[in-house]
This record gives structure tokens, sequence and C-alpha cells, in this order.
């Protein structure tokens, strides 16, 4: 079956807009802003992943250049 186009149908684009507009201002008042504390608190939370993380890599760092280092020393003794 074919559907059947009205006249203006800009009419239903535009309530469609309307609608998606009020769903948004809707959304937004359910919005709960978090207190200074708790903002204090998350920031540090991520401090602390941020150095943990941090350290991770470091660690990993240093050891496969260790190792890498040992593999090419050993590789140039091996060449004399």
């Amino acid at each position: 079956m074919a559907s059947v186009k009205t006249e203006g149908g800009s009419t239903g684009v535009i309530a469609r807009v309307r609608a998606w507009w009020r769903d948004i201002m809707a959304e937004l008042r359910r919005v709960v802003k978090p207190t200074p504390e708790e903002t204090t608190q998350m920031m540090l939370v991520v401090i602390g992943f941020v150095i943990v993380v941090g350290l991770w890599f470091a660690f990993w760092d240093v050891l496969l250049y260790q190792i890498t280092h040992r593999i090419d020393t050993w590789m140039r003794g091996l060449g004399r």
C-alpha cells in the first residue's frame, strides 16, 4: 500500500521538532548539579586514577626498556 501524503506536511515536522524540544527541556529539568563536596571527591578520584595508570605505564616502560636494552647488548656481543 502506498502512503497518502497530506497537505501541510511541514506541520508534522514542526510538531516533531516541538515534541523533541519539549523532551529536551523535560530532561534538562531532571538534571541535578553535584555539590562542591561531590565535585572535589570526583576530582580526587580522577587524579588518583591518572596517577595509578601513569605509574602502571611507567613500570612497563622501564621493564620493556631494560629487556630490549639487554637484548641489544647481547646481540652486539654476538656480532664481534
